[in-house]
């Protein structure tokens, strides 16, 4: 485990309530950081914060529809009123959207994709930006996928708004690397979470018609490594960069894929 100094921080996690989310506000709870949780599921982000506090740490969670932009600006404005501060922003919750060919495609899915993966994101960075310019700290960490670049059919959605991440956290990198904020992506392959595990994997197998071994096998073929992702991969890595050590990091897009 790194033990890296970012004591004495405070975090906003989007997602940070389950899954790789969840997995980077406990990763970063252990390190002293308050954990502030930006999340749709209710019980989740409960039993997420109750585990941190639990354990020693400190957390809180703020229901929050990211598809909003009303909602964002609520919980972001009580942050920062009681905190008086963001000096680590994650942007992890995303949406897989309709899984389908571009002309079967509803715009309203586009939109409301573009809205959780991309723009609330564009716009959680606006209102955490000023008082980390203020103080001349910040950092902002994108949780990406390796879709920007394999962009695998009947998920053109998708692969656009984690294509559209990767040039804002380019772009805005080079707008505030002058105030001490570093901005950076994390671009996972297929993750081991839960979910994977107990619905996707199952899911796939049952319609190859091959046991669930075999479909792992066949996963995790096209990695160099002979492995997919864990959560605690990507956890581990968005504590680096939240780092004092990671200063001179910025504007960079970070395979975590196996090679993928």
């Amino acid at each position: 485990m790194l033990n890296l100094p970012i004591q004495a921080k405070t975090a906003i996690i989007t997602g940070g309530a389950g899954g790789i989310g969840k997995a980077i506000s406990l990763k970063l709870a252990q390190a002293g950081v308050k954990i502030i949780i930006f999340a749709r599921d209710k019980m989740k982000g409960k039993n997420t914060v109750e585990a941190i506090n639990s354990g020693g740490g400190e957390a809180f969670f703020y229901h929050t529809d990211l598809s909003s932009s009303k909602e964002i600006d609520q919980s972001t404005k009580q942050v920062i009123n009681l905190f008086g501060n963001v000096d680590i922003l994650v942007n992890n919750a995303a949406i897989s959207g309709y899984m389908g060919p571009v002309v079967e495609t509803p715009l309203a899915d586009v939109e409301n994709v573009l809205k959780v993966n991309l723009i609330s994101i564009f716009h959680l960075s606006k209102l955490i930006l000023p008082k980390m310019i203020e103080n001349r700290f910040g950092r902002i960490i994108n949780i990406s996928s390796v879709a920007y670049r394999q962009s695998p059919p009947n998920s053109a959605t998708y692969n656009i708004s984690k294509g559209g991440l990767n040039i804002l956290t380019k772009t805005l990198s080079k707008e505030v690397a002058s105030y001490g904020i570093t901005v950076n992506a994390i671009a996972p392959g297929l993750v081991l979470t839960e979910r994977i595990l107990t619905s996707r994997l199952p899911g796939l197998a049952k319609k190859r018609g091959i046991t669930q071994d075999e479909m792992m096998k066949e996963l995790t073929a096209g990695t160099d490594t002979g492995k997919l992702t864990k959560e605690e991969d990507v956890a581990e890595l968005v504590m680096f960069l939240a780092s004092d050590v990671s200063g001179n990091i910025t504007g960079e897009i970070i395979n975590v894929s196996g090679g993928l």
